[in-house]
């Protein structure tokens, strides 16, 4: 009786997990069904939240010209002379940061290029266009790259040999939101196939029980009524 009272719990924890894996997915699609609803909010960006940057420091965004970032960062190695500079790129700005790193190590000689890769927090708000609801902020985390450009001490011009061809930029677009939202999504139906396998061990194991168990029965029954007759047959003879 305990092995079964303890399987009945195994079933029911495991059936009480995913009905509440179902009810959050549900709850997910609602909340953003609402938050995505023009007559009840407002999507409000919020700057990414960075430190002071710094003289050799150069941020990058998706809108901003491809020229421009060009001229500074040249400005900062050949003007102002510094020996490092660090390209940071976020999100879908990530394949501007390497194409530009690498038109400089083109066009310059004597540069050499180090990368990172992190993981930033953004916080988007919405604001209520109706009284009764509530100001919402949902945070998401999103890619970015950290390109050291470091000049050891001999560009001071431009690479000869140099053309001024377009590099294809390279797509890491899918480490942006529909990356981290694709994985979230395969994580759940990990889990779920997980408990759905589980269930079915649980439950094939408890159907062998009860075959055994009918059997086990069956037996005792076929006992019984052969010793009845044994019983009845001493007593005829009698």
């Amino acid at each position: 009786m305990s092995d079964n009272g303890s399987e009945e719990n195994d079933i029911e924890e495991i059936e009480e997990d995913y009905y509440e894996e179902e009810d959050n997915l549900m709850s997910d699609h609602k909340e953003f069904l609402l938050l995505n609803d023009p007559t009840k909010y407002v999507y409000m960006r919020r700057v990414v939240q960075r430190p002071y940057a710094k003289k050799n420091e150069i941020y990058l965004s998706n809108n901003g010209k491809f020229i421009y970032y060009v001229k500074r960062a040249k400005n900062l190695l050949f003007n102002q002379k510094e020996k490092e500079i660090i390209i940071h790129g976020l999100g879908a700005a990530i394949s501007l940061a390497v194409k530009l790193s690498l038109y400089l190590q083109k066009e310059i000689e004597g540069l050499t290029l180090s990368t990172t890769t992190s993981t930033e927090e953004i916080i988007d708000q919405y604001d209520p266009l109706v009284n009764d609801l509530e100001p919402v902020l949902k945070i998401r985390h999103a890619s970015a790259i950290h390109i050291k450009i470091i000049n050891d001490g001999s560009s001071t011009n431009l690479n000869s040999n140099s053309t001024t061809t377009t590099l294809t930029p390279i797509n890491f677009r899918t480490t942006s939101k529909k990356a981290n939202s694709q994985s979230k999504e395969n994580k759940k139906l990990l889990k779920r196939q997980e408990l759905d396998k589980k269930v079915e061990q649980v439950r094939s194991q408890q159907k062998q029980q009860r075959e055994q168990r009918q059997q086990q029965q069956q037996q005792q029954q076929q006992q019984q009524q052969q010793q009845q007759q044994q019983q009845q047959q001493q007593q005829e003879s009698d």
